[in-house]
């Protein structure tokens, strides 16, 4: 998986989350996203990993997960790829927040960290999920 400039590419191992963690750390931190942002940014991806991980990837280690952090004016997109089983939106309901432990909160967690979340499968069989945050108006940019 070749992605360029910006991108990192990550053996299917919970065990490379802290190295994705840290470059998207790093990225927000020059762009000037303060330390709440910084948090929601790595919880995120975090999660979104750890998803690919588990359910595109049925825990396979040997899988590559492609990511991408770009930052433009006052935005960070975070593009997650891979090509397991795509995620199935008519399958997913949101967890009843009544019944703990029941899974199903890292994509609530996802959609309620980030400003703009989007999954595309793309025509190569591929599954992009492209997580965005924008720093608040009035922010400093390092």
């Amino acid at each position: 998986m070749d992605l360029g400039p910006n991108s990192l590419v990550l053996e299917s191992r919970f065990e490379a989350i802290d190295l994705a963690r840290r470059f998207a750390r790093g990225r927000a931190e020059e762009a000037g996203f303060d330390a709440d942002d910084v948090g929601a940014i790595e919880l995120a991806l975090t999660e979104a990993l750890s998803n690919v991980i588990r359910h595109a990837y049925d825990g396979h280690p040997d899988r590559e997960i492609g990511l991408t952090v770009t930052v433009e004016h006052s935005l960070l997109r975070l593009e997650v790829l891979d090509d397991g089983h795509p995620f199935d939106p008519e399958g997913y309901s949101p967890p009843d927040l009544s019944e703990p432990g029941r899974g199903g909160y890292g994509i609530m967690l996802i959609e309620t960290l980030m400003d703009d979340v989007a999954r595309e499968r793309r025509p190569d069989g591929r599954t992009c999920l492209s997580l965005a945050k924008r720093r608040p108006p009035g922010a400093h940019h390092a």
